[in-house]
This record gives structure tokens, sequence and C-alpha cells, in this order.
């Protein structure tokens, strides 16, 4: 029971933490904090390129979100109070976070550890459609189609619309049965795909503790699955969010957390969220305790993180931690495009090459048509993924920034309108074989092609 000590730590600061309401914690403590130590600490993103590489710069973003954290807190929604940490508890707290972890079991087992700014080794490739939505006919095929990728490290899985036919109901026994439909399902995809041993990340269709807890014990997803939990915007958890993270801690669990803060909310502008990304990936560590925590900065009008400024602010806060952290952190490739579109993988270049030089430990992806067509992804364009992070492993930030720039500069238009959702998983591979049509296959190889022609060099 390893961080039990600092559990019930975290549980008595849930209580006995200084009392405010909701929109005072958004209004003063966030939106005026953020933008006192942005101005404080000078913090500007050089807007002319995707890749920050101001090495000042991230030293300042750095002191910026420690000095907000310590300020703020994360707020308890379910208690009324803010969970705080002095500086010298943060920065302790951060030496004690985990230098390597242990995913899945057997041939299928990986070692996952913090990376560095333009590190040779390659991030733990997870290959997923990060909750995008799919039928319940098409699950296990879709999601063997990732399994079966030798580069996946990792899987996480997809949402279904339905279970038995009947649409899941949180915290009601139509949640429980979900979550356990989830995880049979997954175990029979890893079993066709000769991989029993890969670990998942779990749980999609839990969104409440109930399915949660269900679902990751005796006889569900494996101590060697990773299990989920969520901080949401801005700094905030809640009782429900912690009594996952109590269970995890309990049963020696791994745990994943992840916070997604939002480009143009109470962070306000890019330097902003850039500064919440950073505080909220160090919060993670010190409340959750978790084995890896992830971000992206979310845009207002775009659910994706392929955007010119979600990427130029993932460059500065990811690779300000990575200097001065020693944190398993990761993310995943959500863009807009669908597959059997150039530029989906155009989009996992920009992606993938930037967050891979700029340290994070684990990536995935893909998040394909921004996770919300039904039954649009495949394990094609999560293998491009993969193999665009092992090819960006060791580029300088300066190379990356020059490969990421000709990538956006590819996608651009699609940013601008609609949307090119493409096909269906069904239209994109041959059902019976798993296999990806002579049309996708086609895209696929002339992506690597023009990927190799702005400096990649695939391995």
């Amino acid at each position: 029971m390893k961080n039990y000590g600092r559990l019930l730590d975290v549980i008595d600061r849930c209580y006995a933490g200084p009392s405010c309401d909701e929109h005072e914690f958004d209004m003063k403590y966030i939106a005026e904090g953020v933008a006192r130590v942005v101005k404080k600490h000078t913090i500007k993103l050089d807007k002319t390129r995707i890749v920050q590489n101001d090495k000042d710069m991230r030293d300042r973003l750095w002191e910026a979100a420690l000095e907000l954290l310590e300020s703020c807190g994360v707020y308890n929604t379910s208690t009324g109070r803010r969970i705080t940490f002095t500086r010298r508890e943060i920065e302790q707290f951060l030496k004690d976070a985990p230098s390597e972890v242990i995913l899945g079991e057997g041939p299928d087992a990986r070692r996952e550890a913090p990376r560095g700014l333009g590190d040779p080794r390659p991030p733990l490739v997870i290959g997923s459609p990060v909750g995008a939505i799919v039928s319940e006919e098409m699950f296990v095929p879709i999601m063997q189609s990732y399994i079966q990728e030798p580069i996946h490290d990792s899987v996480l899985s997809a949402s279904l619309v339905t279970t038995l036919g009947r649409p899941a109901r949180t915290k009601s026994p139509l949640e429980v049965i979900a979550a356990w439909h989830e995880a049979e399902m997954m175990f029979t995809a890893a079993r066709r795909a000769g991989r029993p041993g890969i670990s998942f990340g779990c749980v999609e269709m839990a969104i409440s503790d109930v399915g949660h807890l269900s679902a990751i014990s005796r006889g569900g997803f494996r101590p060697t699955d990773w299990a989920i939990v969520a901080m949401f915007s801005e700094l905030k958890t809640n009782n429900e969010l912690l009594i996952k993270v109590a269970h995890s801690i309990r049963t020696n669990g791994l745990m994943n957390g992840y916070y997604h803060p939002i480009l143009g909310g109470l962070g306000g502008g890019e330097e902003g969220t850039a500064v919440l990304i950073v505080a909220g990936l160090v919060a993670l560590q010190l409340i959750y305790m978790p084995a890896g925590q992830g971000s992206a900065a979310v845009g207002a009008m775009k659910s994706a993180n392929t955007l010119p400024q979600t990427l130029r602010i993932a460059s500065a806060a990811f690779s300000a931690i990575a200097e001065h952290a020693n944190l398993i952190i990761g993310s995943a490739t959500s863009p807009v495009s669908g597959p059997c579109t150039a530029s989906l993988l155009d989009e996992c270049v920009a992606a993938a090459t930037v967050y891979t030089a700029c340290g994070v430990g684990r990536y995935g992806g893909v998040r394909t048509a921004a996770g919300v067509v039904l039954d649009h992804c495949t394990g094609l364009e999560s293998r491009f993924n993969g193999e665009v992070m092992h090819a960006a492993a060791g580029l300088s930030l300066d190379e990356a920034n020059e490969i990421a720039t000709k990538a956006v500069a590819a996608y651009a238009p699609v940013l601008q309108g609609d949307s090119p959702v493409g096909k269906s998983f069904q239209e994109a591979y041959d059902v019976a074989t798993l296999r990806p049509t002579p049309e996708w296959q086609t895209i696929y190889d002339e992506a690597k092609g023009r990927a190799s022609g702005w400096g990649l060099k695939f391995k």
C-alpha cells in the first residue's frame, strides 16, 4: 500500500483546508492568479514558432506554475475547501514520484520511465481511439486492429454507444454492466490478437466511481492495467474522483491521472494555459500520486490538440516539466480529421513530433475525427502515430519545430471549416481480415513519404 499515508493526508486536507466557494476559486485563485504569475514572470510564447526553445522561458514558466499551485491549491467541490501544499512539500513530493513503472505482463510487459528533452528513447506508444464512440458489433474488431500492431506498447479502449442494446446510465446497474462489458470485450480482442498480456487503460465506460470500482475489482481489469482518473478544469477534484484514487492506492493498482485546461477559459490565452498545464500535472502527482499523468490544452472552438496554438502551449509546458521534474508525463493525438484522409496523418506528424521531442514518457491516440463520429477510427493511424514517435525520438527542439511547422502548413485548411471525418472502420478496413483497404494503405504510404521529406527518419 505505497502512498497510503499520503492518501490519508490528502483526505485530511480535503476537510481541513481553507474554505471558499467555487466561484471565488475560479475568479480569485485561478483567473486572477494565472494573470498575476504570467505578468510577474513575464511568460511570453514565441508565436512565430510551434516548438518553443527558450530555456529561460522554461525556467520562468516552471516558477510561475509552482507559485500558482502553492497559492491556490486544488479545489474539492464536494467539501468546498482548497487542498493546499507548501513549496517545500511540492518539491519533496515531486522527488518521491516513481522513476519507472511496469505495464502489462509476460512478453507484453513494458517499462515506462520519465524522458528528457530530445531523449533518444521513444515514449511508450499507447494505441487507442481514446474514447471515440463505436458500436457494439464493431468494438472487438476495432480494438483488435489496434492491439495487433506490434508497435503498440499498451492500449486504451473506445467508448461503447450501447451495452447489450441499452445506453449506459451513470450510477446505475447499467453503468456497472457497461464497464464489465468493456473489460470482457477488451480481453477477447487481446486474445484474438495474440497479445493477452498487453496492458489496458481503463475504465472508459465508467463515468462514476460505481462502474470504475466494479470493473477494476476481482475478475475484471488487472493490477497490470492502468486505471484512469480525471482532474477537471480548472484544478478541481471531488470525493467521487478521490474514491477511485483511494481504491487504486489501497489495492496497489496502477493509476494514470489526466487534466485538460481550456484555451480561452479561466487561464486566458496561450501563456496562461501553459501555466495551468504545468500546475495541473504537478497537482496530479500531489493529490492522486499516479504512476503517470497526462494533459493537453483543449481548444474552445475545436475539440482537438493539433491546432498551432495548442501545439505551442504543449511544447512550452511539457518541455518545462521535462527539464525540471522527474515525472512520467503523457498525452495523445486528438485531430479533427478522420480515417482515409491525408490530413489525419499530417496532424499525427505534427502532434507526435512535438510531444516526443518535448519529453513525454507515454503518448497515444489517435482520437480520430475528434472522437464523435461513430466507428470512425482504425489501428492504422495509431500505428502511424507510433512510427512518428519512434522517428522523432532524439530530435532537437529546433528540428522538431521545422517538421511540425511543415506538417501544420499541410493540414491548416482543414482547421478553418468543416472537418473531413473520412470513412468508417467498415469502409477503411476489410472487416474479415482486419487489414486496411488498398485506398487507406496508399494514403498511409504517401503520408510516410511526405513526412520523410519533411525530415523524419522512420526506423
